[in-house]
């Protein structure tokens, strides 16, 4: 194929293609016909999980950046058009790596020409030297100066990496800019994800339990973690002053604060750029020395060839008081029950008489009534499942009047609440598994306690409870789209849904947010949310 791209297109029409590479999500082929692009077919076990939704929107943003657009392809192998294979999604296209992130180097096995990952540059300088790699402190400079002026263009398209590590991102040792991101599907596009967000092992953040992930503060604190690493040299440190004889002070004042556990104290990428600027003024590039020939084995602990990717880390929700298993909705019935069930008992009780004093009931309802008495059963009783004086099938306990009205208009807000709102299901989902159900039975139950004013949720930690008050705020919702599934590392699915207001009271346009489900006997909860962001209507 040939010419530009439409936003989607047939394995068919791709034609003859070659195995060029694959990884721990699936496997990279160029493509004969037209060396522009490669494709990325996902592994099987992945093709469930992919949320197409979201991978329809990297692939506009693409298309939709405007004058971003040129500089977004010239940084990142992104993604530019969807394959389906029978209708299903199977991958993407994306741009073939340019030849200047190529490198040829000496490895034990003999020179070979390979992606220059950055994973090389953290090494020693005898391990450089035996690789036949030149990096001086200028170029070092370099790398990270447009390593993050490309993480600040990210950011402003609402794109965050996530996964920023040495394996995700090449570097150029002929031209600048020097910084080329693959794997851009495992990033996050306005807090959605195509797959589930894991952490390569030595670059997670501090405290991935507490800390969301794939944030602009993750991407500070790996950028950070990236600039200590480089200039030190080494591939697991996380000290500052391993790079004192290479970063000038304010550098390292930078990266001791990007380090920072608390993520709101980070400086962002583009606070970097006036000082990374002064410091490349003032370092001068060093002649290129000869290179020797190889005299040592490459550490078993830098193996060139990328890891099989990566721990997944899933944040634990925490556990509250147990509560039923069954949903909103059941509950929601079994009250509408017991008030058809009070109803009964207060026709058969409309003879209450006499002085009384006013009550109200927690529940809101009012009656006037004399301060209840409750008899003995009698000694001999005709019927032991009936009190003394009730006619058959209606017990009556004398001195035990019951309201003889009942205000179902106060439980009517509520009834409509759940009842008039409805859950949908994105198209391209399969409605008939077993997994969509569930998620549909659980964004109902979910559903029905935002708009009565109580989300249910298992993690009641403060955020959470702050995120769902925020969705709460922009209701009441009239219908929940799910427009995405996936599978957590954990086995619970994250569902993406879309709430569409309904009413004078509820805020315009609509709002996304991504359920985390957890188990709870045969169903699931949602254990947590992300932020809400606002959406395109479905």
């Amino acid at each position: 194929m040939t010419g530009p791209l439409p936003p989607e297109v047939s394995l068919s029409a791709l034609g003859p293609r070659t195995r060029i590479g694959a990884g721990g999500q699936g496997t990279v082929y160029a493509l004969t016909e037209d060396p522009r692009w490669v494709y990325k077919e996902y592994a099987t076990r992945f093709v469930d999980d992919v949320d197409v939704t979201t991978l329809h929107r990297f692939v506009r943003l693409a298309a939709d950046a405007g004058p971003d657009a040129d500089a977004l392809l010239g940084l990142a192998a992104w993604p530019t058009a969807i394959v389906r294979k029978e209708g299903v999604v199977r991958g993407f296209l994306m741009p073939r790596v340019p030849d200047r992130f190529r490198v040829r180097i000496q490895l034990p096995r003999g020179a070979d020409t390979v992606l220059a990952q950055v994973q090389y540059l953290l090494n020693s300088d005898d391990y450089l030297r035996d690789r036949g790699l030149h990096i001086d402190n200028r170029m070092r400079l370099e790398l990270l100066r447009d390593t993050g002026e490309a993480l600040t263009l990210l950011h402003r398209l609402g794109v965050c990496v996530g996964d920023l590590s040495p394996n995700n991102l090449l570097f150029s040792l002929d031209a600048r800019p020097r910084c080329y991101f693959i794997d851009c599907d495992a990033m996050r596009l306005d807090g959605d994800s195509v797959l589930a967000q894991a952490e390569t092992p030595e670059w997670h953040v501090p405290d991935a339990d507490a800390e969301e992930l794939a944030t602009p503060a993750t991407d500070a604190f790996k950028f950070g973690l990236l600039a200590v690493r480089l200039f030190a040299g080494d591939q697991q440190t996380r000290d500052p002053d391993g790079a004192r004889r290479r970063l000038d002070r304010q550098l390292l004042t930078l990266a001791g604060r990007s380090l920072d556990p608390d993520p709101q104290r980070r400086p962002a990428p583009e606070q970097w750029l006036p000082t990374l600027d002064r410091s490349i003024h003032r370092t001068p590039p060093t002649p290129v020395e000869p290179v020797a020939p190889p005299t040592e084995q490459e550490p078993p602990h830098r193996n060139a060839a990328r890891p099989d990717p990566v721990r997944r880390i899933i944040p634990k929700p925490r556990v509250v008081s147990p509560q039923p298993a069954g949903r909103g909705w059941g509950l929601l019935v079994g009250a509408m029950v017991a008030i058809a069930v009070l109803a009964g008992l207060i026709s058969a009780n409309s003879d209450s008489s006499g002085t009384t004093s006013r009550t109200t009931l927690p529940t809101g309802f009012r009656w006037t009534a004399p301060p209840p008495s409750y008899p003995g059963l009698p000694m001999r009783n005709p019927d032991p499942l009936l009190p003394a004086g009730s006619s058959a099938g209606v017990p009556r306990y004398p001195g035990l009047p019951l309201p003889t009205r009942f205000d179902l208009e106060k439980l009517l807000p509520l009834t409509r609440a759940c009842i008039l709102s409805d859950v949908t299901v994105g198209p391209g989902l399969n409605r008939s598994s077993a997994r969509t159900k569930a998620a549909v039975v659980t964004v109902g139950s979910f559903l029905c306690g935002l708009n009565i004013d109580a989300p249910r949720l298992v993690d009641r930690s403060k955020t959470q409870i702050a995120r769902a008050g925020t969705l709460t705020g922009k209701g009441p919702f009239r219908v929940a789209t799910i427009i995405g599934i996936r599978t957590a590392a954990s086995g619970n699915p994250q569902v993406n849904v879309v709430f569409a207001p309904s009413g004078a009271g509820s805020s315009a346009g609509c709002w996304r947010s991504r359920l985390s489900l957890v188990k709870d006997g045969d169903g699931y909860d949602v254990g947590s949310l992300s932020a809400p962001v606002r959406a395109s209507c479905p």
